[in-house]
């Protein structure tokens, strides 16, 4: 399964104050909450929960969404790409990509490289120093997409999720 890139140049992310027109409630729900998703998937599933890798690798490139997110410097450099399923009850719920900058991974954040088949959110959430400094939405075909950038440590993490229609039509 394809999964988005963070950097795909035609995904338009934007404050979701500004988006227009605003996601329906059942979408907002999703997009806006600001706690653990994979908490969230853990009870929304009653842990039928999984994670499927679909790739980890070194990546490079740059897109003006990472420049004004991370800076020039930043997201000129060499990142650890990962991207996933999140499955609940072995179905796709969200398509979630992770950028890490080279320079996040010489502190806690190194640790992503090793996750595996383990939530992302399972790990970064397990540290209090972690913020969330920025919360982006985007819209494409039939679903919604979240990018947040996290801080552990000083050090960036982004994170896009995906929503699959099958999240919300569904039934756990």
């Amino acid at each position: 399964m394809f999964v988005p890139a963070i950097s795909d140049r035609d995904l338009i992310w934007k404050d979701c104050q500004q988006f227009f027109p605003q996601p329906p409630p059942v979408w907002r729900h999703w997009l806006l909450d600001q706690g653990s998703l994979t908490e969230a998937l853990v009870a929304f599933s009653n842990g039928h929960f999984s994670v499927q890798v679909v790739s980890e690798s070194w990546w490079q490139g740059t897109s003006p969404y990472l420049i004004r997110l991370l800076g020039a410097r930043l997201a000129s450099q060499r990142m650890w790409s990962r991207k996933v399923i999140l499955k609940g009850h072995d179905t796709p719920w969200v398509l979630a990509h992770t950028l890490v900058p080279q320079v996040s991974l010489m502190g806690k954040l190194g640790a992503v490289r090793k996750l595996r088949n383990q939530p992302l959110g399972a790990f970064l959430f397990s540290h209090p120093g972690l913020r969330r400094s920025r919360l982006d939405i985007t819209h494409g075909n039939d679903s919604w997409g979240r990018c947040s950038l996290f801080e552990l440590d000083w050090r960036p993490i982004l994170v896009a999720e995906f929503f699959l229609p099958e999240l919300v039509c569904g039934n756990p």
